[in-house]
């Protein structure tokens, strides 16, 4: 590994932990589902009127820890599309369930232009106030939209969703269209619960192991003066900048190679015209974008671009799109077993991340500096 002079770290998994973004997850799915103001299905997924104790009584019915690992093992990494992709697969077993008993009322609502999508979500309450609705009906959904995809990852199985819910439904909703108004109502809540705007703050983000080891780490990797360190995240900036200043660790990075989500929207923006490709993980331009900083968009979004040097670079992460991305960028992989998979599910992990590619599996960042023999 003498050769390595660059490392590039994802961070949720690998340095952060991802626990806040999976709670403001649920948190958004049960606002949508159970709210009063949206589908008002209130004990849908169990009793929880308390928003301090949700997380803890029914956080694992609204999305349980099985759909998070099926979820990252298919390499999708966005929280925001976890958000509109969980919401989707309960709304089209509870819609469906529906549609058996009031078809046409559900379809006029759904088809209402006149409606925000607030209001159709209100309407369409309305209609399943004479039922004691459970669930179990959106496990159901889940569990077909699994099966269905076995052979799908990445980007592939977000796509599948539209095609999932209208062969579901029988005809098509935009109201489920990728980037539509659910889409970005999921957005609008996520960070509303995300940034303690909602009159609840979850608990700050965390390391995924003890941060006193974790900057040991850091700081013997740098002060070796062989490596350059750098990170590739699909968080935003600000979720990126703010919570390493406070852990005191952001020191050890690079600043001009921080690349994430705010970068991929920046640049899918300038390219659109020209191009409809999706730059986030696993597609390797935030890897690009850190290696190459002052390299123009249009070069890195293009499919053959190429690194001139890919064995001197290495990126760690956690999940099945960071290893995706680090073949599809031909640098070295280091696979993490920190972050999402606990117990049985962590030799699993282990070998989902080598089923992709992954070159070399660690049990955490800490492993590093004798992985790379550093003195």
């Amino acid at each position: 590994m003498q050769s390595i002079n660059t490392l590039i770290f994802d961070l949720d998994g690998v340095i952060t932990s991802e626990t806040k973004y999976w709670n403001t997850s649920r948190l958004t799915a049960w606002e949508l589902i159970c709210d009063r103001n949206y589908l008002g299905l209130t004990n849908y997924f169990g009793d929880s009127p308390d928003v301090a104790t949700r997380l803890t009584d029914v956080g694992d019915n609204i999305i349980p820890k099985s759909f998070i690992y099926e979820l990252k093992s298919r390499a999708i990494n966005s929280n925001w599309d976890l958000t509109f992709f969980v919401c989707c697969l309960h709304f089209v077993g509870i819609f469906k369930a529906i549609q058996q008993e009031q078809t046409e009322n559900l379809s006029n609502i759904l088809q209402n232009n006149n409606l925000t999508l607030k209001q159709q979500l209100q309407a369409i309450g309305q209609l399943f106030q004479s039922s004691n609705y459970q669930s179990q009906i959106s496990e159901n959904a889940i569990a077909e939209f699994w099966a269905e995809t076995k052979s799908l990852t990445g980007a592939a199985v977000l796509n599948y969703v539209n095609t999932f819910i209208t062969k579901k439904l029988g005809q098509h909703f935009s109201f489920f269209d990728p980037k539509g108004e659910l889409w970005q109502l999921c957005y609008y809540n996520f960070q509303a619960w995300y940034e303690g705007k909602k009159g609840y703050d979850l608990p700050d983000d965390e390391t995924v192991i003890d941060l006193a080891s974790i900057d040991k780490t850091l700081k013997v990797l740098s002060n070796s003066g062989r490596f350059i360190l750098a990170i590739a995240t699909g968080r935003p900036r600000n979720e990126v900048i703010e919570p390493l200043t406070t852990l005191g660790i952001l020191k050890y990075f690079d600043e001009t190679r921080i690349v994430t989500y705010d970068e991929v929207i920046a640049a899918e923006s300038i390219i659109a015209n020209d191009n409809k490709i999706k730059l986030g993980k696993p597609h390797p331009f935030i890897l690009y974008k850190a290696i190459y900083p002052q390299e123009s968009v249009e070069s890195l979004s293009s499919d053959k671009f190429k690194i001139s040097n890919p064995e001197t670079i290495a990126y760690i992460g956690d999940a099945g799109s960071d290893v995706v991305a680090a073949k599809k960028a031909g640098v070295f992989s280091i696979g993490v077993l920190t972050g999402f998979a606990e117990g049985e599910a962590r030799q699993k992990k282990g070998e989902m991340l080598i089923s992709l590619g992954c070159d070399v599996i660690l049990d955490s960042v800490l492993d590093l500096p004798e992985f790379l023999k550093i003195n």
